[in-house]
């Protein structure tokens, strides 16, 4: 119980709380200011045929329609985001790094034979979809566009 005087008259108050309440908002959490919560929003327009083709997917993934769009819409961006390589290219090019490397390491020991040659390009054909793989797997998990090492 407080007591106030206003105007020569005695109130008396009852808190819970002996702090005088304040007609202050409280300051912003700290959970809306983390980069979790999401405060901005923005919308779009839809055809009836639209509306139902995005309520269907939402419903089939078992979620609502704002969270299915916003994750359709980020998926978009951060596919964008990746590097596109095309596969059957890049195996090529690991074939060629192969074939050249092996090359000069065996040009740099003597004259090259026929069979040599012929040896360096199986090996090259061999290992180019494997060092492919290792390369885009290693590049997807943020590893660098560093190629794998040689292994004649």
């Amino acid at each position: 119980m407080q007591a106030q005087v206003l105007a020569g008259v005695n109130f008396a108050v009852a808190t819970a709380d002996p702090k005088p309440t304040s007609l202050i908002p409280p300051a912003i959490s700290p959970a809306r200011e983390s980069e979790n919560y999401r405060v901005k929003q923005t919308g779009t327009r839809l055809t009836e045929a639209e509306f139902a083709e995005v309520e269907a997917a939402a419903a089939d993934e078992g979620t609502n329609i704002s969270a299915w769009i916003r994750e359709a819409i980020l998926a978009r961006l951060r596919a964008a985001q990746r590097v596109n390589t095309d596969p059957i290219l890049l195996a090529e090019l690991m074939a060629i790094r192969s074939l050249i490397l092996n090359l000069f390491a065996a040009a740099s020991k003597g004259p090259l034979t026929d069979e040599s040659l012929r040896k360096m390009l199986v090996y090259a054909d061999s290992v180019k979809q494997q060092k492919a793989d290792e390369f885009l797997v290693k590049l997807r998990a943020g590893g660098g566009a560093k190629p794998p090492k040689e292994t004649p």
